[in-house]
Formats: structure tokens, C-alpha cells, sequence
């Protein structure tokens, strides 16, 4: 009679150890079963929210084939990010029974860099995204920041205080359609001042860390002085009474 528990035990044992190998041959059955193997991945343009992409999605073979639950979505995504440095992946899913999809849409274009005798398009992000050119993109205004060296490589990330300081002026001057009804050229940043200057020649100085403020009371003295653009060479609003150059 006491050599029951320890009899009980063992069977119990052995039952565990005959449930432990059945589950991991199910396991294993499931990740051999030829209708979860994938092949390839599926890459497609869009992203959420987006229109959808007339750019009929691309196809890579995955060597060697594998079981869908063994693919390394981290790893396909930095395959995928290398591959392409100038776009923003937004997803990489699987699709049971055997699909991999991979999304990717394009950054959004904000401005051209000017550096070392060359123009790069530069995403929102900070994101180089095409290769430089000698001469400007048309419409598209131009930052040039100070000490910034070049060149530059496409996927490449800025890392310069200025440019997101000059990426928030950028925005605002967007926002209200220009200034005044006039396009922006291009913005210099130089430490802690930046200087917007529009088709008209104008330049607007602003200081990097009071733009709101400065904004409105460029507006303010817009709407109080309407031949104000056409007249001025300058405008500093980094004063309470801004500086006027004629």
C-alpha cells in the first residue's frame, strides 16, 4: 500500500511525457504540411488609408521554402528596408494558408537638401530619398543648413538641429498656402535662426524655438500693412517690433 503514490506518479509521469510527444508531433506534422509552405513574398505599394496602387506588387522566392509559421518577420523587414532605403514599410503580415505580404508606400517628399554641390529630396522624417543632383528639383524649395556636410547616400537619416526646425516652418508656410500668396524658395538655418526666403525674394527671419508666436505676428503685421511684401527686402520677426528692410 505505500508504494501506491509513487506507482500513481509514474503513470501519471508516463502519460505526460506520451501527451508531450503527441503535441510536438502535431506540431511538427503542421509545420511540414505541404499547404502552409510558402514560397515567396508578396510585395505591394499603398499604405494604410492610402489610394490604391496602380504599381502591380512584386514577388521574391524565399530560399529555401519554409512553413509559414517559421518565416522571421523581423528579418524580412530589414531585407525589405535595405532593399528599398527611400520608401516607409508599413507592414510585413501572414496571410494563412501560405501568403506572405509585405506593404510599402513612399515617403512624402517635404524639401530638397543643398549640400556639397548637390540637391537631395528629403522626406518629413529626415529620410534621403533619392540620389543628389547637380541641379534643383523645380517647385520643390531648397534647405540649406549650416556646417552640413555631404554627399549623401539614399535612406540615409539627417542628424542636424536645424532641420527640424526648418521642417516645422516648412509646415506652417504649407498650411497657409504660402505667405501672402507668395511661394517659398528656400530656408537657411544658421544656429538658432532660420530665414525663409519666398519667390519674391523676401526674407522672413524667425528664431528656431518661438516660431508660433513669430508666425502670428508676421500675420499680424500682413493683414495691418498689405504692401508690406511687395515693398520690404527683409522682415525679422524675432522682435516684438519686427525689423523692417527696404
Amino acid at each position: 500500500m505505500k508504494k501506491r503514490p509513487a506507482a500513481i506518479l509514474s503513470v501519471n509521469l508516463l502519460s505526460g511525457v506520451v501527451i508531450l510527444l503527441a503535441a510536438h508531433g502535431i506540431v511538427r506534422s503542421v509545420l511540414s504540411a505541404p499547404r502552409f509552405r510558402v514560397d515567396q513574398l508578396e510585395v505591394s505599394w499603398g499604405g494604410a488609408g492610402a489610394a490604391p496602387s496602380n504599381v502591380p506588387a512584386e514577388r521574391y522566392r524565399l530560399l529555401p521554402p519554409r512553413s509559414i509559421f517559421q518565416v522571421d518577420l523581423a528579418a524580412v523587414a530589414g531585407a525589405l528596408q535595405r532593399r528599398y532605403p527611400a520608401a516607409e514599410l508599413e507592414e510585413v503580415r501572414r496571410i494563412l494558408p501560405n501568403r506572405l505580404v509585405a506593404t510599402l508606400r513612399p515617403r512624402r517628399v517635404v524639401a530638397q537638401l543643398r549640400a556639397a554641390g548637390r540637391y537631395y529630396a528629403v522626406s518629413q522624417d529626415g529620410t534621403v530619398v533619392a540620389v543628389g543632383q547637380p541641379s534643383p528639383w523645380p517647385h520643390l524649395p531648397i534647405l540649406l543648413l549650416e556646417d552640413l556636410k555631404g554627399p549623401f547616400r539614399v535612406g540615409q537619416t539627417l542628424d542636424h538641429p536645424s532641420f527640424w526646425g526648418a521642417c516645422e516652418l516648412l509646415a506652417m508656410i504649407r498650411r497657409q498656402g504660402g505667405v501672402a500668396g507668395h511661394a517659398l524658395n528656400s530656408i537657411r538655418g544658421q544656429r538658432q535662426a532660420l530665414t525663409a526666403t519666398l519667390d519674391s525674394g523676401l526674407e522672413i527671419r524667425f528664431s528656431a524655438d518661438q516660431m508660433d508666436a513669430e508666425w502670428q505676428r508676421l500675420m499680424e503685421l500682413i493683414a495691418q500693412k498689405g504692401d508690406l511684401l511687395g515693398q520690404a527686402r527683409y522682415l525679422d520677426v524675432r522682435f516684438e517690433d519686427p525689423v523692417i528692410g527696404k
